[in-house]
C-alpha cells in the first residue's frame, strides 16, 4: 500500500469516527450521502468503520448518562 492509500484511509477513519460521533450525539447522519461519490469497495469500508464507532460511541453516551 503507498503512503496517499494510508493517507486516504485515515481521512476515511477520522470522518467514520466524526460521523458516528454526531450520530450517538443525536445529529442527524445520511449515510448514503455521505459514501454517494465513494466506489463500491470504500463504502464497503467506510461503512464497517462508521458502523464500528458508532456502536463505540453509542455505549460512550450510555455511560456518559449514567
Amino acid at each position: 500500500m503507498n503512503r496517499q492509500d494510508i493517507n486516504a484511509l485515515k481521512n476515511f477513519d477520522f470522518l467514520a469516527r466524526s460521523f458516528a460521533r454526531m450520530h450517538a450525539l443525536g445529529q442527524p447522519v445520511n449515510i448514503d450521502a455521505v459514501t454517494g461519490n465513494m466506489s463500491d469497495e470504500q463504502q464497503a469500508w467506510f461503512r464497517e468503520r462508521y458502523d464500528h464507532y458508532r456502536k463505540q460511541a453509542e455505549r460512550a453516551r450510555v455511560v456518559e448518562l449514567r
